[in-house]
């Protein structure tokens, strides 16, 4: 049967994201020690006390990230663009509703890194009141790097560490933590801009949620048992690196690893993130689930406002999720491009 039009600029924007997607899966751990048209409309939160100055209702609101702020197969993708799979259910727009938003801007994109913020900052004004940024994972490939080499060396010691030993240097040096360090000085710059563009807004920088388990191995996660520590201190360094990127721009950090224990890729039905497979309606492999979203969108809420969602929002946040919004991908066009990654 030929493919529709649609489907074919699907597909074409799906193959542009695919390489740099197969190699953007996430591998993170432990705190830094671097460290869609809404269907309901929940009421704003009752904060009790602030611990932010973000004055509510939040009037224009950009999300700026990388895949784990776009969401990736969570049902439904935006149509267009293709290439950056935003999901109408991802963190920005639980977050916008739960804030009551008049306007959410999601410039976010599957596969970016801080040299992108250029591009997605050009959806900042003056009149911006609140900006999140969520990336820096793709930085200098740190996930591609340690999610492919650290499946493809694992059954050379399964006990041991070989991934740490390919990227430690005769003298000591982890070539890896010393790549997350380095993060925070290309986003303290693109942070920099930010304030410049939107000087009225807050700004919230929301690190990663934890992939790998506190303690113990599982198959969803195919790394060697030592490594799944190594892992643990990148990621820890990473965002570390995010978390310093933050309070030398004056701007939040949102601790999404903190909350994310005993939700990792290895929780099973509890788990906030994907494992290695993807799951076409649901997540892509190493990416969040709508409720690691929802959870995400919590902490920074939290940040925020220094308030929790309610059940009541919580719920309608989920029955959103179940909605698909106009223009958006069918389920069988997120199947096309799950089978388009699962052959990369």
């Amino acid at each position: 049967m030929p493919r529709s039009p649609r489907a074919v600029a699907i597909l074409a924007g799906a193959t542009a994201v695919t390489a740099v997607l197969v190699l953007a899966v996430v591998v993170p751990a432990q705190p830094s020690d671097d460290e869609a048209p809404a269907v309901l409309s929940p009421p704003a939160p009752q904060a009790t006390k602030r611990t932010a100055p973000l004055t509510l209702p939040v009037g224009r609101y950009v999300a700026l990230g990388d895949s784990f702020t776009a969401g990736p197969l969570i049902p439904y993708a935006e149509a267009t663009p293709a290439r950056c799979l935003r999901s109408s259910a991802n963190y920005p727009a639980v977050l916008g509703r739960w804030l009551a938003a008049r306007r959410v801007v999601d410039a976010s994109c599957s596969g970016a890194d801080t040299r992108d913020l250029v591009e997605q900052r050009s959806a900042l004004t003056t009149g911006t009141d609140l900006v999140t940024v969520g990336m820096g994972g793709n930085d200098f490939d740190i996930f591609g790097t340690l999610a492919n080499r650290c499946t493809a060396v694992a059954a050379d010691d399964l006990l041991g560490s070989p991934c740490r030993a390919e990227f430690t240097s005769a003298a000591g040096r982890d070539e890896m933590v010393a790549r997350a360090r380095r993060v925070a000085g290309r986003l303290a710059a693109g942070l920099r801009g930010i304030a410049r563009l939107a000087p009225n807004a807050v700004v919230a920088v929301v690190g990663y949620p934890r992939i790998v388990p506190a303690a113990g191995t599982c198959a969803a996660l195919p790394f060697a048992r030592a490594d799944y520590r190594w892992t643990d201190r990148v990621q820890r360094a990473l965002n570390g690196a995010l978390r310093r990127a933050a309070a030398g721009s004056q701007a939040l950090y949102v601790d999404t690893y903190t909350r994310s224990l005993r939700h990792d890729a290895c929780a099973g039905t509890d788990a906030w993130v994907n494992g290695r497979t993807t799951l076409a309606a649901r997540a892509l492999a190493f990416h969040p689930f709508a409720a690691g979203m929802r959870a995400t969108a919590a902490a920074a809420l939290s940040s925020l406002t220094g308030a929790e969602p309610t059940a009541v929002m919580v719920r309608h946040a989920q029955r959103e999720s179940a909605v698909r919004p106009r223009g958006a991908l069918t389920l069988r066009e997120q199947r096309i491009i799950a089978a388009l990654f699962a052959g990369a």
